[in-house]
C-alpha cells in the first residue's frame, strides 16, 4: 500500500463515552503508526505524546488499540 492510500484505525468511530484523553492517547498512537510513511506525522506524534504525559496519570502512550475500522490517514488527520 502506498503511503498516499495508508488506512489506520479510526479512533473517532468507536465508543462515545470514550473520554478526550482516551481519544488523544489513541491518537497518539495512530500518528505513530504513520509516521514511517510521512515524516511530519514524527512532529504531530510527539505533541500528543506530549499532551498526553502533561494531562493524565492513568494513560501511558501510545495506547493500545483493538483492530477495527479503519479509515484514510487523510480523513483521521482531518478529523483530528
Amino acid at each position: 500500500v502506498s503511503c498516499d492510500k495508508m488506512n489506520v484505525t479510526s479512533i473517532f468511530a468507536g465508543d462515545k463515552n470514550e473520554n478526550d484523553m482516551e481519544i488523544l492517547c489513541k491518537a497518539t498512537t495512530v500518528a505513530w503508526e504513520g509516521r514511517s510513511c510521512h515524516r511530519h506525522l514524527e512532529g504531530v506524534y510527539l505533541n500528543l505524546l506530549s499532551l498526553v504525559r502533561r494531562k493524565s496519570t492513568v494513560h501511558k502512550a501510545p495506547c493500545p488499540m483493538a483492530a477495527g475500522n479503519t479509515t484514510s490517514l487523510n480523513d483521521f488527520l482531518v478529523n483530528l
